[in-house]
């Protein structure tokens, strides 16, 4: 193989592994995004023996933490996402965004795991322990409050796991570029 074949094969595979980085940061401001409209959407009226009882996801606190790491995660998406166009549309890459990459992308990828964590556990605790005090007219409210829960809790899994990805790309990449 000659040498201009090797540096058009190494050329179209930079530009394949910038396309699929740019692809999983958008699948991550995706799966964030439906977290954070799920989320903000989910209040149910409960009713039980003639009194109604409204609950939103503000009256939970691990939900209050699933929102907050949705946010921030959010933000930090947005913010790489448009780094990985501008890279993708300059073909340069400014050398801080590999240190931003690499420790970004490793602590937000914790930050939205530990809501995701903290959002199914905390929907099957309050699930279980909500049917057993509570007598009520229908479950219908209840199983929507806590499918929203669940459905929340399982975007900002799959967001964590385009992150993870991020994060094993981005540790290989500041590697290659600090030991040559």
């Amino acid at each position: 193989m000659s040498c201009s074949n090797i540096s058009g094969l190494s050329s179209a595979y930079s530009l394949i592994t910038r396309v699929v980085l740019l692809s999983l940061r958008v699948l991550t401001v995706a799966f964030l995004v439906i977290t954070v409209i799920i989320l903000s959407t989910n209040s149910v009226t409960i009713v039980s023996q003639g009194n109604s009882l409204k609950f939103h996801f503000k009256d939970v606190y691990a939900y209050r933490y699933m929102f907050s790491a949705a946010i921030i995660g959010l933000l930090y998406a947005v913010i790489q996402l448009f780094f990985s166009i501008s890279e993708l549309a300059t073909r340069t890459k400014n050398p801080f965004n590999y240190q931003l990459d690499f420790y970004g992308d490793k602590i937000i990828s914790y930050l939205v795991a530990t809501g995701s964590a903290a959002g199914f556990g905390v929907t099957k605790d309050l699930k279980d322990t909500f049917l057993a005090l509570v007598v009520l007219d229908s479950t219908d409210p209840v199983d929507k409050l806590f499918s929203r829960g669940y459905a929340s809790a399982s975007m900002l899994l799959f967001a964590f796991f385009c992150l993870a990805v991020l994060s094993v790309f981005s540790s290989h990449t500041i590697a290659k570029h600090q030991f040559s």
